[in-house]
């Protein structure tokens, strides 16, 4: 072969190089979410309100050339799954429930559990002992503060606890509540608030007291996967953009979508 034909053959190798990692570095990468339905933290995906916690991640690696794709799964299959590597990051997870994930430096949203009842009975919580008077629903993998869940452990209060389970636990548990299989059901009252109106079931539960906690239990986050090299870096990327969100009124703007204010 020539000097003319090594140096055109060499042209051409690099040129395909070139191409190959342009194409890669072209390629959307995406990240892949997931936890069972909690809305408005997380609500339908690919709908048009798929929760806010869900738009906070879209707009936050929006400039990053990152996708973020979004699917739901039972609550504790979507820590083990995270935790193992095969999803990128779990919503709405407190530091306590997932102590081993990485966290970014600040929340993406705080809740506030409290006791519902139906509207009909005279119970009300009033500290650890008045839950001695009634059959509790929780729902399985959730933290609930360091008082409750004391409380949760103990050993007498094993038959007075209903640990409910599945793809959809908050209408499994909403539906035992409204069928008196159960007295109370733990939730969020945001989320809470929201199922009793998409369910028409106004008037029929109420709120009975609130849940004792901690920060280390209220504040949720978007946690990414301990077995990720790149966790740490997405949630820094993550914590700048809900500074920035919050400074130029774009956190504002997608938490009204949903009928809501800044918690902070």
């Amino acid at each position: 072969m020539s000097e003319s034909s090594h140096s055109a053959l060499f042209c051409r190798i690099c040129l395909a190089i070139v191409l190959f990692w342009g194409a890669s570095e072209g390629r959307a990468q995406t990240l892949h979410l997931v936890a069972d339905e909690w809305c408005p933290y997380n609500c339908e995906p690919n709908s048009e309100k798929p929760g806010f916690m869900v738009e906070i991640m879209t707009r936050a690696f929006a400039g990053q050339g990152v996708d973020i794709h979004y699917s739901t799964l039972p609550w504790l299959r979507a820590l083990r799954e995270t935790r193992n590597g095969k999803y990128h990051a779990t919503i709405g997870a407190s530091k306590a429930e997932a102590p081993d994930f990485i966290f970014p430096r600040l929340e993406q949203g705080e809740m506030r559990n409290g006791f519902w009842v139906n509207t009909d009975s005279p119970w009300q919580f009033q500290g650890l002992h008045s839950l001695s008077l009634v059959q509790l629903g929780i729902l399985a993998g959730y933290g609930y503060g360091p008082a409750l869940t004391q409380y949760i452990d103990s050993d007498s209060s094993k038959e007075m606890i209903s640990v409910i389970r599945g793809d959809k636990p908050l209408d499994t548990g909403l539906a035992m509540l409204l069928r008196q299989r159960i007295d109370a059901l733990v939730e969020d009252e945001t989320v809470m608030r929201q199922k009793i109106a998409q369910a028409d079931i106004e008037g029929k539960v109420k709120l009975a007291g609130y849940v004792p906690t901690t920060d280390r239990f209220s504040k949720v986050y978007i946690a990414f996967s301990p077995a990720d090299k790149n966790s740490k870096k997405y949630a820094n990327i993550l914590s700048q953009a809900m500074l920035e969100m919050r400074a130029n009124g774009e956190l504002e703007k997608i938490l009204a979508r949903y009928h809501l204010s800044d918690w902070r």
